[in-house]
């Protein structure tokens, strides 16, 4: 009885062990690791054989555990911006937002500072107007406006305000333009469209709209299904019958649906989890990214009578280069884009647009988002495409 009662006192002690390390590194790869370490603990200091073997079969398990993530993880994709560290004041930014999950606040700045090591990539101030768009250059009244919505790219993370593309563009066009950068870091196709439906935009109706600009990358692909650890509160949409339909956000479709909850749950954790059924899922995924670009498609020519163009930095049928860390193939990227193209919607390259650039300036260094003079060059390549050389 006595060794019985030691035994429940050593795995209580070995689970707190375990908790605490999954806690602190906040890695269930490394209570794992603990997990099994603490098994072959187990194999020598617990008594009795049913123990000692429930000891060894938790550290093969364990093992087993690490072993198919750490050939999982070695099969994915590594991140551009892999060992770039991202601070911003104030520290939880953008904030909470009800409709879209996060959203600037009006009349604000960000102070935003990465870095890589011991090396600063950037530092820069953001700042926003009293309709929450990234300032831009000022124009006068009666000018045309053009609407630039989208995440990152869009924003100009890592840029200052005025070497965004919007602000490019506005410079390049000055004084017959104003652009409205609406862009957030983190954004998807969905917090657009939702955008759009919750009358977010309606604001510009009476403001000349002449295009509507987005720029989309196939890390979209994953957003779409709110594949990221901060996209819980963003908009959810499915397709019912091949029409998009809103259903809340990622979190509440999860607590709805414990099964989808688990499995989001552990594949933040263990990347063969992930995998499991990636392949549906990134079909799914192709077919909720269209319908949405779609829907945006449709949403501009309704409320603004203006075209949607869209910008891409994705693999087409002359770079079939890799952009990003996209874990879909490339044929299935190329196929995505052709189809795209099918909407009949301007698009504008990056790659074309930037051929024959030396690569190292269209990038911010170790951080994967657009330089200044890659936004330079789309903005040109959107002006000459709406309104000629």
């Amino acid at each position: 009885m006595a060794g019985r009662f030691r035994n429940f006192w050593l795995v209580g002690a070995f689970l707190l062990v375990i908790l605490a390390v999954g806690l602190v590194l906040r890695s269930a790869l490394w209570a794992c690791v603990a997990a099994a370490l603490l098994g072959v603990v187990g194999v020598v200091t617990l008594r009795g054989n049913r123990w000692r073997s429930g000891a060894l079969l938790a550290t093969a398990l364990a093992l087993s555990l690490v072993a198919l993530d750490v050939f999982a993880g070695f099969l994915s994709p590594k991140a551009v911006n892999m060992g770039v560290v991202t601070r911003t004041i104030p520290k939880w930014w953008p904030p909470p937002d009800p409709i879209l999950g996060f959203r600037p606040a009006p009349d604000s700045e960000v102070i935003a500072t990465a870095t890589w090591g011991a090396e600063t990539v950037y530092r820069q101030i953001y700042h926003f107007d009293a309709e929450t768009a990234r300032v831009t250059p000022p124009a006068p009244a009666a000018v045309e406006t053009y609407l630039f919505i989208g995440d990152s790219f869009i924003f100009g993370q890592g840029l200052p305000d005025d070497e965004t593309m919007p602000s490019q563009f506005a410079k390049q066009n000055a004084p017959q333009a104003r652009s409205i950068n609406l862009g957030v870091p983190g954004y998807g196709p969905n917090h657009l469209v939702r955008a759009f439906e919750a009358g977010l935009y309606d604001r510009y109706k009476d403001k000349n709209v002449k295009a509507v600009v987005t720029w989309i990358i196939p890390a979209h692909l994953q957003r779409v299904t709110g594949d990221g650890s901060w996209l819980g509160s963003s908009p959810r949409f499915v397709l019912d019958e091949g029409v998009l339909r809103y259903t809340g956000s990622f979190n509440e479709h999860r607590w709805r649906d414990p099964l989808a909850g688990l499995h989001y749950l552990f594949g933040e954790q263990f990347a063969f989890i992930e995998a499991i059924g990636q392949r549906q899922r990134q079909e799914e995924q192709i077919e909720l990214f269209l319908a949405m670009m779609a829907k945006l498609q449709v949403y501009a020519r309704e409320k603004f009578g203006a075209p949607l163009v869209i910008v891409y930095s994705w693999p087409d049928e002359q770079t079939k280069h890799r952009y990003g860390d996209s874990k879909i193939a490339q044929p299935m990227l190329v196929d995505t884009l052709v189809r795209l193209r099918k909407l009949g919607a301007p698009m504008v390259g990056e790659s074309a647009t930037t051929w024959g650039r030396d690569s190292t300036k269209l990038m911010i260094p170790h951080d994967g988002h657009p330089s200044a003079l890659t936004t330079e060059l789309i903005a040109a390549a959107v002006k000459k495409l709406l309104n000629g050389p």
